[in-house]
């Protein structure tokens, strides 16, 4: 208890060692030895509601230290912090092959390589969602048992579609040999 009171005091953010002292209060029982509950003792004695104190021993769990260290120099969510953990560690965040140690003085650098790195992710995610949406079309229609005059009705939209889909790859194929 005094471990956890003496880092918020140091310390005007949630450390790794502050989400470690959360969790060994919690999971040991500490509390109850003082006769209350897990929510009030986030709340009366730790100073935090118990859904905050629980993600961040959460946040502990998934991503460790590295975490911490990173949302001390910068706010940022688990979500965002999943696209890039791989590239954290303790000697900082390393983007374009270099390492942007974590410190308060490198915090707009920090910011601007994790939003580059997030644009980054978020583009192939929405590559990777749009194949398996096209994916899952091209199972769809090969499942289509069409009857003589439903094949006259489907083989127009497809010819059009196929066509389409063709023009869209030649348009990629260019802009991916302008690059060269």
């Amino acid at each position: 208890m005094g471990r956890h009171q003496a880092f918020g005091m140091i310390a005007n953010r949630c450390s790794a060692a502050d989400a470690e002292c959360l969790k060994q209060m919690r999971d040991g029982g500490h509390y109850k030895k003082l006769g209350l509950t897990w929510t009030k003792f986030c709340e009366e004695r730790a100073g935090v509601s118990r859904v905050y104190a629980n993600r961040l021993i959460d946040y502990l769990e998934e991503f460790g230290a590295n975490y911490f260290r990173l949302s001390e120099v910068i706010q940022i969510s688990g979500e965002t912090y999943r696209l890039i953990a791989g590239a954290v560690s303790e000697d900082g965040l390393e983007v374009d092959g270099q390492k942007i140690p974590l410190t308060r003085e490198n915090r707009k650098k920090v910011l601007a390589a994790v939003e580059k790195m997030r644009g980054k992710a978020q583009a192939k995610s929405s590559t990777d969602t749009l194949r398996r949406r096209l994916d899952a079309m091209l199972v769809e229609l090969k499942a289509v048992e069409p009857t003589g005059s439903e094949r006259l009705t489907l083989i127009g939209p497809l010819d059009e579609g196929a066509r389409k889909l063709g023009g869209i790859a030649h348009e990629l194929r260019a802009k991916l040999l302008s690059l060269v």
